[in-house]
């Protein structure tokens, strides 16, 4: 090996090395509220973000990578302007500000320069969550393809093994260990405070244990295959006894179209059918024996009784109300409880809108709307990429590629009535798909 091989094969150890470090603390701890678990996840980006900096070639970065970049670069810039200090005449002509202003003169507060956001702090978090994924995005796309592919076997692995604690939690009911007891008493919850999130996260997995047990099966592998088969039934048997439904239809629509793609007629794998329908087959009577009794009892429940339809109604004063700049990235609670009527609040804390959408708007206005659409716009361009690629050679190419739009889409999907992608754990998993690129790409020192 020459010597110019041995420093890039220590730095690609490296990064290996603290990038699936942050994937494991974001898995176990990164599943909760903003707390302690935040901050292991966020000690643990620190050394990916000074690595990634330093690995970051702008030359050896496609266009879509430049311009994800500079995506990133312009929500930093919406933070660092949303704490930008102001001076009380021109921050009093801000949205809902002067009402503000005057609720801390009368209080005695003197007037002085301050940010545009209603709660610095708050932003700082915020902003520092948002490093977290840009941080594990930027690193990994810097690796090679097949490090990036032990990368998701590390995530993959982490999700069997929450997957069989939340088989433990179903099974003993409300007396099973929980990491939040005040979210969620029954059903499989692994490290998570919601089970919505942690449902998305299996969710988001599955495509890729089938795009691995297809991968075995070409390679003809049979015991590589018959335990990625095994982990694709367990994440979905797990995803049903998280009782989330929305979250379920989303695993079970994610498992259908990545089995269709990857053994339809295309993929040239239509004489290996039988073991993927053999294992789905396996987890369709396991998910009716252990979870069809509480899947059927949250179906029966009246959407109409969700309190999202309030967090919305209240959350659509609140934009208006805030429009053109926002409240501020991390202030939703704040600005959303004074307009929610006593005779409608009861013991839940409305921390979330339960709609990114909307809480995008809130807190940062017409510019976080703008950055969000080109998110979604660079997101489906890397998807349909992907593949694009995959199918015009799938039996030479990576069959991840072919998965990544699946695996994508179903946080993105649930943001509508959810907020999955502000959970560390889900957003992490997410940095890493957005920077898989396959087709063997070779790693940048």
């Amino acid at each position: 090996m020459s010597s110019v091989a041995l420093p890039s094969l220590r730095q690609d150890t490296a990064a290996f090395a603290c990038a699936a470090l942050l994937i494991a603390a974001a898995l176990v701890f990164g599943g909760g509220p903003r707390g302690l678990g935040d901050a292991v996840v966020q000690l643990a980006m620190l050394p990916c973000l000074a690595l990634a900096v330093m690995r970051w070639n702008r030359a050896e970065a496609t266009r879509w990578e430049c311009a994800f970049a500079a995506w990133c670069l312009c929500v930093l810039a919406l933070v660092a302007l949303q704490l930008m200090p102001l001076p009380p005449a021109l921050w009093s002509m801000l949205p809902q500000r002067a009402g503000v202003l005057d609720d801390l003169t009368q209080a005695g507060i003197a007037s002085d320069w301050r940010p545009m956001t209603l709660d610095a702090w708050a932003t700082v978090r915020a902003g520092v969550a948002f490093v977290t994924f840009a941080a594990t995005w930027c690193l990994c796309s810097t690796l090679g393809t097949q490090v990036q592919r032990r990368l998701l076997l590390v995530a993959l692995g982490l999700g069997v093994a929450l997957a069989f604690f939340g088989f433990a939690q179903a099974a003993a009911g409300p007396q099973a260990v929980r990491f939040y007891s005040f979210h969620h008493p029954i059903g499989a919850i692994g490290s998570f405070a919601n089970r919505n999130h942690f449902a998305d996260l299996l969710a988001m997995l599955l495509p890729i244990a089938l795009a691995f047990a297809a991968q075995a099966q070409r390679e003809m592998r049979a015991t590589v295959a018959a335990w990625a088969f095994a982990a694709t039934a367990v994440l979905w048997l797990a995803a049903a006894l998280t009782f989330s439904r929305t979250g379920f239809i989303l695993a079970s629509c994610a498992l259908a179209l990545s089995a269709a793609i990857l053994w339809g007629p295309r993929a040239g794998m239509s004489r290996r059918w039988i073991a993927p329908v053999f294992a789905i087959g396996i987890a369709v009577l396991a998910v009716g024996h252990y979870a069809w009794d509480g899947l059927m009892q949250r179906l029966a429940q009246d959407p109409l009784d969700d309190l999202r339809w309030q967090y919305l109604r209240h959350g659509l004063e609140a934009m208006h109300a805030y429009l053109p700049v926002g409240s501020g990235f991390g202030t939703f609670p704040w600005v959303y409880a004074p307009l929610e009527p006593l005779a409608e609040m009861g013991s839940t804390f409305a921390e979330r809108a339960h709609n990114d959408p909307l809480q995008i708007a809130i807190e940062a206005g017409l510019p976080g709307l703008a950055l969000a659409a080109v998110f979604i716009l660079l997101t489906g361009i890397k998807a349909a990429r992907s593949f694009l690629i995959w199918r015009a050679q799938p039996l030479k190419d990576d069959p991840i590629q072919s998965v990544i739009a699946i695996a994508l889409a179903v946080p993105l999907l649930h943001a509508c009535v959810d907020y999955s992608l502000r959970t560390l754990a889900v957003a992490v998993l997410a940095g890493v798909l957005l920077s898989y690129r396959g087709g063997g790409r070779q790693a940048t020192a």
